[in-house]
């Protein structure tokens, strides 16, 4: 790896690449020494904040994370991916971080100007360190939701393609919608300021969507969906519900047999096995199905009767600890996408009307 180790955070390692010190010069060039460290500063910053956003989810899910800040911003690496909720989930709380920062940022702002006076903080550096660090955390966050990927915003896009249309259409469309996108703002960057960084920007990311849609690069997971494993499952639960504890545990583990299942399905197909073998007295194989089940009542039943069965009650309480961790993990995507919402749309109204004092 070209990069070197900055610092590690909750296990989160960061590695800094050669180029992104580019980066910094490219924004902090024109400046005087101070304000230069200043710029470096804060975008540093606010793309930690954008980057852990993603990868502490990412930790709790257990997806073994890194960040890199390379010479176009920063990137979150992932040992593995998880189901769409998942991938939807640690996507989307990286703007949520870099713009609860630029809320924070605003609030102290407010806070200060009423008890230091407006004069100590819209002079000199402190003004200075404020108007970028809002830039940054806003400008930047608020962006990166534009449907174009690979940014934030078009992965949520392509997520969200996947589940009405097939993965093919989904990818057709992000990709078509970025390019169009990408045209539109490429021409603007040339009218206003002809070749830049910006411009260089607009065309690496025409570039990786061009490569995509030709099947040179990947535009991200795809969860298949076999229909021959569907049927044996849902034919699987139905031996069940009549009693057939054998044959449902047979089909189940045939189902499991396929490349690829997607873990929606296997959650159900580690239930059945798990109750089925329970159902069957072959309690310990039945625990190590239903210890990779999602915790229904069929689930909790039968892992109790597991327990009961081999004398390990004491168990219970470890078990029923893992199970309030699993739904905490299942609510965080809700509450999460609420608090996104709320602070997407409060930057937007307050910064309406008076970002424009601190961005010049």
């Amino acid at each position: 790896m070209n990069a070197f180790h900055l610092f590690t955070f909750r296990g989160i390692p960061v590695w800094v690449s050669p180029f992104y010190f580019v980066l910094l010069w490219m924004f902090a060039r024109g400046e005087d020494t101070v304000h230069g460290l200043i710029s470096a500063l804060c975008i540093t910053l606010g793309l930690l904040a954008h980057e852990f956003g993603h990868a502490l989810v990412a930790r709790y899910l257990r997806h073994q994370p890194s960040i890199m800040l390379h010479g176009f911003g920063g990137l979150t690496s992932r040992q593995r991916s998880g189901r769409d909720v998942e991938e939807a989930l640690i996507i989307a709380t990286g703007p949520a971080a870099g713009l609860a920062l630029g809320l924070v940022t605003w609030g102290c702002l407010s806070l200060g100007m009423r008890s230091a006076g407006a004069e100590v903080f819209l002079t000199g550096s402190v003004f200075f360190v404020i108007q970028m660090l809002l830039y940054v955390c806003t400008t930047w966050n608020l962006l990166n939701l534009i449907p174009v990927w690979p940014l934030d915003g078009g992965q949520l896009l392509r997520l969200g393609l996947m589940r009405v249309a097939s993965p093919r259409r989904a990818d057709l469309i992000t990709h078509g919608l970025a390019l169009a996108i990408l045209a539109a703002a490429g021409g603007f960057v040339v009218l206003r300021s002809g070749f830049s960084f910006n411009l260089i920007l607009v065309a690496m990311l025409a570039m990786q969507n061009i490569r995509a849609l030709r099947g040179e690069a990947s535009s991200g997971i795809v969860h298949v969906q076999n229909r021959q494993a569907v049927e044996l499952v849902a034919e699987a639960k139905r031996e069940l519900v009549a009693g057939h504890f054998r044959e449902a545990a047979r089909l189940a583990h045939q189902a499991r047999s396929f490349d690829r299942v997607p873990p929606p399905l296997l959650d159900q197909i580690w239930e059945v096995l798990g109750v089925a073998t329970t159902e069957l007295l072959e309690h310990e194989e039945a625990l190590s199905y239903l210890k990779r089940a999602r915790p229904s009542e069929a689930v909790q039943l039968a892992t109790r009767a597991c327990l009961r069965a081999l004398g390990r009650e004491d168990e219970l309480a470890d078990v029923q600890v893992r199970w309030q961790a699993g739904a905490r993990a299942r609510n965080m995507g809700r509450w999460l996408g609420s608090v996104l919402a709320f602070i997407a749309v409060a930057i937007v109204v307050v910064f309406t009307t008076r970002l424009r004092i601190f961005l010049g």
